[in-house]
This record gives structure tokens, sequence and C-alpha cells, in this order.
């Protein structure tokens, strides 16, 4: 391995020369102790989590105590983000501080709603919830359509069935309880930001990438804090036993803070995700289960609610499923035909060479014979073989003898018309046919391509033109008489067969 892949290690390639025992370069590589150290913060940091959502469970919402703790939280979230930040310094750290202006956010909503200003506050608070989408898919690299169209649009599907369940089931019922603006009306829009980090948590699993501690930690607290939410909003619709939810989302917040405080920080930030192209069994129950949400809604949603079912949204949704359903069906249709068009070229295309290969040719001689025979024209088929190749290939080398196959090969293309073709027929023989052309003109472009051949290397070949009715194959015998013809008079020349 490269000195810059790993360094400061004893992998360098120019260090040795011979072969060495892997073993020994390994024990000359440092030990990390580190590690250890950098740890310590983290540790610390889930001690403060405990003790503060702890102590924040015995002081009531509206006490002193509980208000302090209630302005206190968000600040330590920025404060806890940008420590790790500085500690472990992951490349970029722009969607860490991204993240971190979550919590100054949340306290300029909470200063303007103890000033009186509960429409702005509730904008400011509703603002936050984009703002951590946005910086959690940067942190894990998650939003490039153009890498994983088959997991955002799955993303997508999924994110619609859920938010069309909160609208549905939670929205729709707080604002017939709560008409009365800004106050509790206003928080039946608070759904719809769970709604999109409940996304942001589908969108992390669609992804293969790094499930560290940092991962971990995340998305617990995304779903920590979604489950506070809801729970503070469900006993306003339904006889629930209403709790105090601050030390769950407090809690939240404290392990979406700690996720930067910990090293694997730096690997979530900096590993490439790779998106996940196959349909697994799971995915395809959550894809349907999303595609059914809305019939499965409208049922319930008659059920609990005496037969009053908001059909504008229901309507809305599946027409939104539907489009994306069919999105989906033209991804998973352009990923096969994709799939097949390079299998074809790998099928027909020598690896080496990058020349057509035997089965190409095969199939291109027939079809210039057919329409050679439609049409009336001329057609000339030649084999070149290298000669000496084995001889030269003991001297220099399989490397060698691969360079001269695709020198040749590249320098024979050049000399040829467009009309003409040249293929890898096998080993060191190569194939060509020449459209419109009689064995004096095949004559002419063997001289150039003798003239070219790499490295002072020549070649024997033997041509014969179609004589207007013999299938492929006898005439493609011809022209490997002609060859053997050539090499038993000394090779470095052509022959060429007469028609019959």
């Amino acid at each position: 391995m490269a000195r810059s892949l790993r360094k400061g290690t004893g992998w360098a390639e120019s260090d040795w020369a011979e072969p060495v025992d892997a073993a020994v370069i390994r024990a000359a590589e440092p030990v990390v102790t580190g590690r250890v150290r950098s740890i310590r913060p983290w540790l610390a940091w889930l001690v403060i989590a405990v003790l503060f959502c702890v102590g924040q469970g015995f002081t009531g919402a509206t006490s002193p105590a509980g208000v302090l703790t209630t302005f206190a939280m968000p600040l330590l979230f920025t404060a806890g983000v940008v420590g790790g930040v500085v500690l472990n310094r992951p490349r970029p750290p722009g969607p860490w501080l991204l993240l971190a202006s979550a919590g100054l956010v949340t306290t300029l909503g909470m200063l303007l709603w103890s000033a009186g200003a509960t429409v702005a506050a509730f904008a400011v608070f509703l603002s936050v919830f984009p703002l951590e989408a946005v910086a959690v898919l940067l942190i894990v690299r998650g939003a490039s359509w153009r890498q994983d169209r088959a997991g955002m649009l799955d993303t997508a599907m999924i994110s619609v069935g859920l938010g069309l369940a909160c609208w549905l089931l939670v929205i729709t019922p707080l604002l017939r309880v709560h008409t009365t603006l800004p106050g509790d009306a206003l928080m039946a829009l608070f759904p719809f930001g769970d709604v999109l980090l409940a996304g942001v948590l589908v969108r992390f699993f669609t992804l293969r990438g790094l499930h560290n501690t940092a991962f971990w930690q995340i998305s617990v607290g995304l779903l920590l804090q979604t489950v506070g939410h809801l729970a503070t909003l469900l006993p306003k619709i339904h006889p629930f036993s209403a709790y105090d939810m601050r030390p769950l989302t407090s809690l939240a917040a404290f392990l979406m803070a700690g996720a930067a405080l910990h090293p694997s920080m730096r690997h979530l930030t900096g590993q490439p995700v790779r998106p996940v192209t196959e349909m697994t069994p799971r995915r395809v129950l959550l894809v349907n289960l999303a595609c059914m949400a809305a019939p499965l809604l409208l049922l319930a949603q008659g059920v609990l609610q005496h037969g009053r079912v908001d059909w504008i949204a229901a309507g809305i949704g599946c027409i939104v499923l539907f489009a994306l359903v069919a999105l989906r069906m033209v991804d998973l249709v352009g990923q096969v035909q994709d799939k097949a068009r390079q299998l074809e070229a790998v099928a027909h295309v020598d690896a080496l060479t990058t020349l057509p290969n035997r089965r190409a040719w095969d199939l291109e001689l027939s079809r210039r014979i057919a329409a050679a025979r439609r049409h009336g024209t001329p057609v000339v088929v030649a084999i070149i073989d290298l000669d000496h190749f084995k001889r030269y290939n003991d001297e220099h080398g399989h490397q060698g003898g691969d360079s001269l196959l695709t020198g040749a090969a590249i320098a024979w293309r050049d000399q040829l018309r467009p009309e003409d073709l040249i293929a890898r027929y096998g080993g060191e023989e190569f194939g060509a046919i020449f459209d419109h052309a009689r064995l004096a003109d095949a004559d002419i472009i063997m001289e150039r391509l003798q003239a070219v051949t790499p490295l002072g290397q020549t070649f024997s070949a033997g041509a014969a033109q179609w004589n207007g009715s013999e299938p492929p194959e006898q005439l493609l015998a011809r022209a490997d008489a002609a060859l053997y013809a050539a090499k038993r008079a000394g090779r470095n020349r052509l022959y060429v067969c007469s028609s019959r």
C-alpha cells in the first residue's frame, strides 16, 4: 500500500524492493494511544447528559429551575457540537457547525416566545427542523440524487406515507380541536418537521456507509426527538395522560451533540457512502407499506373519526405516491437497460485491446456478407498473425506481449477506413473485414499496417475475397489457408486466396 494511503507507517513501497514479511512491517508501525484519551470528553458528556435529564425530570416546567434548564439545553447542544469539532477536527467541519447553529436558532425562538412574539417564535422553531435535516444529510453525505436515485425515491415514498399519516391522524384532529391562532394550532405544524427528520432516518438506512458510534447516536437522537414531540401533541387529541417530555427531548439533543464529541465522527464525515442498488425484502416491504398508506389511513381515519375523512389530503397523497412509484419503475428499467448494455459491451469487446472480440467478429462477418449479397458489393476478409509472438512473449514477459498486442491494435485501427473492421480473432491473431474492397485494395491496406506495426515486429497475413455465393465459414477458411501459406513462405508477407 502506498505511503500516501498510510502516512506515518512502515507501508511505503519505496522502502522495500524485495518481498518482505507483512508482519515485520506491521510491527514497525507506531502504536496509536490517543484514542483512549480522545474518548474521555465523550464519556464526560454522557455523564452530564444523564445528570441533566434526571435533574430536569424533578423540576417543573414553569419553575425557575425548569425554565433555566429549558433555556440552557440548546446552548449546551451548541457547545457540545462546537467542542467536538474543535477536538476531532472533521473534514469538512461545515455540516457539523450547521448542526450546532440549530441550538442557537432554538434559543432565539425561546427569547421571542418569552417576549410575547408567539408567531415569530413558532416560525423560528419550525425552521430548526430543515436546518437539522440538511446538516445531518451533509454529515453522512447522503443527499446526492445523482449517486443514488433509487434510494432518494424510496425515501421520498416512505416520507410521503409518513407525512400523510401525520396529517390524517395528528394534524387534522389538532386543527379541529384548536382553532385559535397563534397558540396550540401552530403546534400542529410540528409533526411536519418530525416527518422530515424521519425521512432523514430512512435515508440513513438506504445507504451503505459507516454505521459507527456517531452514526447511531445521531439516529437515536433523531428518533427520540420525534417521539418526544408526538408524545407532547397526542394528549391534546386523545384522552391520554400528559407526561413531561423535556427529559426525553434533552436526551435526544445530548446524544446528537455527543456524536460530535466521539472520535468516530471523523470517519462518519469523511466516509463515502455507497448506494444500495438491490431490492432487498426489507426495502420492498417498506416501499409497499408506504404505497398502501393512503387507503389504509383512510380506513383508519373513518373508524377513529366516525366516518369523517380528509379526502383532499388522501387524494393528493395517492397522486404523489403513484407518481413516485412510476419514477421508481422508470429508474429500475433504466438500471436494467444500463446493465444489459454493459453486459453486451463486455460480451463483444476484447478486454486487452478493446477491439471487437471473436463473438463480435462472427456476428459482424455474417452481417456484412448478407449485406454484400443484397447489394452485390465486394468484401475482403484477412487474417493477421504476429510473427514469432511466442518467442517475443518469452523474451519480454507476458506484460511485454500484452503491450505489443495493445500497441498493434491501436496502430492498425488508426490506419483503417471508417467502414473497415478489425477484431482480435484469438491469441496473437486478428481478423479484418474490408467493405467495398478487392484483393488489390487489401494489399495496399496491409502495407500500411505493416509499416506501423510497433516495436519492430512483423506479421503474416492471408486474405480472401468473397466470391458472391459462399457462406462466411468458407470465406474464412480460404483466408486462413492463405495465412498458413504466408507462414510457410517465410512470414512477414501477405498471401491472397483467389475465388473458387
